[in-house]
């Protein structure tokens, strides 16, 4: 035990005397925590809008004024032909061009059948979905506005959109994010990115910083046990892990006002097993590594899968079934939904179970393959 002390003494010193290590462990959770969170969002808050009206008439005023009335859409522009509003969405000026034909006041009154033609850049799939979707809800309350104003029944008159407004109103309640603020959705996986950056990247580099220097193996010659030194790599990062996710939950909270519903215990003590995971990966990677270079480009490509196929952005439900199956290995996945879990529904032990069991497992296979990778090496 007095080597193990001795050599974490050792450890905690070199961090202390490294200036760039100190910078970046406050620096890191600070910066994330303000610029990731309010600025990584799927969020659609401005749609330029351009505006064919080939009808020119009080309806089709109306229908304009409506849509910039909401707090979605500009008109960017009114062109004069659909060519020119493709010409706008090909160089990106306009998100959507609504076409209004000539028989459209026409239509609202019965004579033909009320049309319009939308036009959606979607290059973004998501922005594409959402934009269409705002549209859609503001022609649906025009159309619904058309009718009370001209006292004709919701069941026998023909909607914009071609089908029958219905006669029952549905009032959705959203539960665990009543506002719909994407941040909260956001924040608890840029912690899980926080820790598996300082757990990852900063373990990793310290090891192969001194494989590179030769004081590892002036200390693999010492009668220290192979146990004493991966723990004296491994404890330190470990505490540094926790006090950047404490820093960032606390910035989290200050900042952006982020609500935690369950047990700040349970919240720990799942991050401090996925912490586990991440800096077995770290000693693994670095056995294999010779210079911090090449444990960059490793790290990096495997940090960079984990995270974009964690969940982070898009539900793991919606990927293929390889990748959900892929997911099976991956941490970053479960402390991604552990986070979020927690944080925002108050999940209890029981509602996280799985997951808390698998990230055990992990843990204790990654940390022992890097056991055995770095006794072939020493």
């Amino acid at each position: 035990m007095k080597k193990l002390i001795f050599l974490l003494s050792k450890e905690f010193r070199q961090i202390r005397r490294n200036p760039f290590m100190i910078r970046a462990i406050i620096a890191v959770p600070v910066l994330q925590m303000l610029i990731l969170v309010p600025a990584v969002t799927f969020e659609v808050k401005r749609i330029d809008l351009a505006v064919i009206d080939n009808d020119r008439s009080q309806a089709s005023r109306e229908l304009v004024a409506k849509l910039t009335g909401s707090s979605f859409f500009v008109v960017a522009a009114t062109p004069a032909t659909v060519t020119e509003a493709e010409s706008m969405l090909f160089s990106g000026d306009a998100d959507i061009a609504l076409v209004i034909p000539p028989d459209f006041s026409e239509g609202l009154a019965g004579v033909t059948r009320p049309r319009l033609q939308v036009l959606v850049d979607a290059v973004n799939a998501t922005s594409a979905q959402l934009s269409w979707s705002y549209l859609t809800s503001v022609v649906r309350d025009f159309n619904r506005d058309v009718i009370v104003s001209t006292g004709m029944m919701p069941g026998n008159t023909t909607a914009l959109s071609g089908g029958s407004v219905p006669g029952i109103s549905v009032s959705p309640r959203y539960w665990y994010n009543p506002t719909l603020n994407y941040k909260y959705y956001m924040l608890p996986g840029v912690l899980v990115i926080l820790i598996t950056a300082i757990g990852l990247m900063m373990s990793g580099l310290n090891l192969v910083r001194e494989k590179e220097s030769g004081t590892i193996e002036q200390i693999n010659v010492t009668p220290v046990m192979k146990w004493q030194l991966i723990a004296s790599k491994i404890i330190p990062f470990f505490i540094i892990g926790l006090l950047d996710l404490a820093l960032g939950l606390s910035i989290g909270w200050l900042a952006f006002n982020i609500p935690f519903e369950g047990s700040l215990l349970l919240f720990f003590a799942c991050a401090a097993i996925f912490l586990v995971a991440v800096l077995g990966l770290a000693l693994f990677f670095s056995t294999m590594a010779s210079t911090q270079q090449q444990f960059l480009f490793v790290a990096f490509f495997f940090v960079m899968i984990f995270i974009l196929m964690s969940g982070i952005f898009t539900p793991t439900e919606s990927m293929p079934l390889w990748a959900q199956q892929f997911n099976w290995v991956n941490p970053v996945a479960y402390l991604m939904r552990i986070n979020r879990m927690v944080m925002l529904k108050g999940s209890g032990f029981s509602d996280i179970m799985r997951d808390m069991g698998m990230l055990t497992v992990l843990a204790f296979s990654y940390l022992t393959l890097a056991i055995r990778a770095y006794r072939k090496r020493a």
